[in-house]
């Protein structure tokens, strides 16, 4: 369940865990236990723009707590950003963000590994300073044509530069980014538009690797851009070519048979995965005394037997249940009626969660097109599966998860993996696993717990990001010329005040008096007026949500 994040529960947190302070002021002392993520093999060579050292990335360092992630990028020992606009043409300095892990959301010019959904653009300041930056949000298509509205403003950021003048830092709130449980970074530098001696990356783009940062486990991973597995899988119920690939239920998440009273038929032996370079196979092993026949002979109410998949790692997108469910559903294979022994199809359409992330309505559309081929063994036990990668959207990574429940018993529902939500037994630690496909490397176990905290802060944001109540606080666009949105969830039927202030705590407009709202995602729209309609002026707004004695405060800034 969602938990009303507190100041006192961050500093708990940050003392327990660990006691390095972050503070975006410039001082890099506060760095000095944490590792800069471009390891072996994708260390940056120092000296490789040898006519524009001032662009020669040297470094990246990024850690997170629960409210930022910290970005800190070094250059060359000899550079100056001072030097950064001694050119005809202005500086490129950017930070992107590929959070997104599907091949077709975020741009990625057709050719790179890597399609980015956010980027800091580090030399926004038009005053040819580097004293802030600005967070913006992609949503165009692949190739971007930078038309307006293409890159959304979201913040802005607030740079802290070393005394050298060749390190930067700066912290992006979770709230205004996508982050799921990782997502992959990279930074470009170009001097005078060269962009063939004056640039410099890190990691290379297009390259053999990529860097992707976990926040379960706190750190870097490298991963080789390299041959994808090819496996030789015939969907036609002969299990034989399945024999060389393991069981992917080991470690954390294997299943424990003879756990189900409602019967042997909903009782989760074994599950394996598989891939070539268009599909994704699947295997799933019941209990051996039992037929996917029983499911529909020897039980008088209907069963559900469905496989899902998350393949956007995104804290609000797919059915999540506002962060109940710790494997969003974006796509989902229902076999329930297809097992049924009358059944002569050998497909099934493949579905797509199209409906709000806090689950107030499970509604699942039809994909044009798309369906899943399967086939049951002999002794009707054991059921393969593929589905085309496009039809999912599965770009370098896949998360599939099982759900099966018998006779309408909801208390005997089976998972795999077992558990995927919150208060289940054996989640009172918070620690949740999940197999996580990757169509290089294979199948991995993954720990889901955002128990590694790396940092801490001590001047936090006004936001407090996930409210017990009302679910993720944001607006958008933030800053805003001229409107924004401001939206939040209601889980529950509320009488609900919303209003905007001035710095100086005066009330300038009310948006919201005392209204009832229903359960559901709300969506505030206001034009940067006050009340009698005059627009304000650009600064720092408060908005204020109000609900019995619980109160939201967020910061949001009008830019003229």
């Amino acid at each position: 369940m969602k938990k009303l994040i507190t100041i006192i529960v961050l500093s708990m947190i940050a003392f327990s865990i660990s006691n390095a302070q972050i503070e975006i002021d410039g001082n890099m002392l506060d760095w000095a236990n944490i590792a800069p993520l471009d390891q072996a093999p994708i260390e940056e060579t120092v000296g490789d723009l040898a006519a524009y050292p001032d662009f020669d990335l040297k470094h990246l360092y990024i850690t997170h707590d629960t409210s930022n992630v910290y970005v800190r990028i070094d250059m060359n020992d000899a550079a100056n950003f001072s030097n950064f606009y001694n050119y005809t043409n202005p500086p490129v300095f950017e930070f992107y963000m590929d959070t997104e892990i599907g091949d077709t959301t975020g741009f990625d010019w057709g050719w790179w590994n890597n399609a980015y959904n956010y980027y800091v653009n580090l030399v926004a300041d038009t005053s040819k300073q580097m004293q802030f930056a600005i967070l913006y949000k992609y949503l165009g298509g692949r190739i971007p044509t930078y038309a307006e509205g293409e890159f959304m403003p979201l913040d802005t950021l607030v740079l802290g530069i070393n005394d050298e003048n060749n390190a930067v830092e700066f912290a992006i709130p979770r709230d205004k980014v996508n982050f799921g449980t990782e997502f992959r970074p990279w930074v470009y530098s170009v001097a005078d538009f060269q962009w063939a001696d004056g640039a410099d990356q890190l990691p290379t783009e297009g390259g053999d690797y990529m860097l992707k940062y976990d926040f379960w486990y706190g750190g870097s991973v490298v991963q080789v851009h390299g041959q994808e597995i090819m496996s030789g899988i015939q969907i036609d119920g002969d299990i034989l070519d399945w024999a060389t690939i393991p069981a992917a239920d080991v470690d954390e998440i294997a299943e424990e048979l003879g756990d189900q009273p409602t019967g042997p038929e909903f009782d989760l032996k074994d599950i394996y995965v598989t891939s070539d370079s268009t599909n994704f196979y699947m295997r799933i092993d019941i209990d051996p005394s039992a037929t996917f026949s029983g499911i529909y002979t020897n039980y008088p109410n209907e069963s559900a037997f469905q496989i899902m998949f998350d393949v956007n790692w995104g804290d609000t997108t797919g059915l999540g249940y506002g962060g109940f469910w710790r494997l969003p559903v974006d796509y989902m294979i229902d076999l329930s009626a297809a097992l049924n022994p009358d059944s002569i199809s050998n497909q099934v359409p493949v579905w797509r969660y199209v409906a709000d992330w806090a689950g107030a309505f499970e509604e699942f559309a039809e994909v044009p097109g798309a369906f899943a081929t399967f086939a049951k063994n002999d002794e009707d036990n054991v059921v393969e599966i593929s589905v085309a990668r496009s039809f999912i959207n599965a770009g370098t990574d896949i998360r599939p998860w099982v759900y099966v429940v018998g006779n309408e018993v909801w208390d005997n529902e089976e998972y795999f993996p077992n558990p995927i939500w919150e208060g289940a037994p054996g989640t009172e630690d918070g620690v949740y696993y999940c197999l996580n496909y990757n169509f290089i490397s294979g199948p991995s176990v993954h720990k889901m717990a955002d128990k590694s905290v790396v940092t801490s802060i001590k001047d936090t944001r006004n936001g407090l990001g996930q409210v017990e109540g009302f679910g993720l606080v944001s607006n958008y666009p933030n800053p805003f010329n001229p409107s924004t949105n401001i939206h939040f969830t209601v889980t529950s039927p509320k009488v609900v005040s919303l209003a905007v202030y001035d710095i100086l705590g005066r009330k300038v407009a009310t948006l919201l008096n005392k209204k009832e709202l229903q359960p559901g995602e709300q969506n505030i729209h206001w034009n940067g007026t006050d009340d009698n309609g005059n627009q304000l002026t650009s600064g720092v707004y408060l908005y204020k949500i109000t609900s019995g004695e619980q109160t939201i405060t967020q910061k949001m800034m009008l830019l003229k």
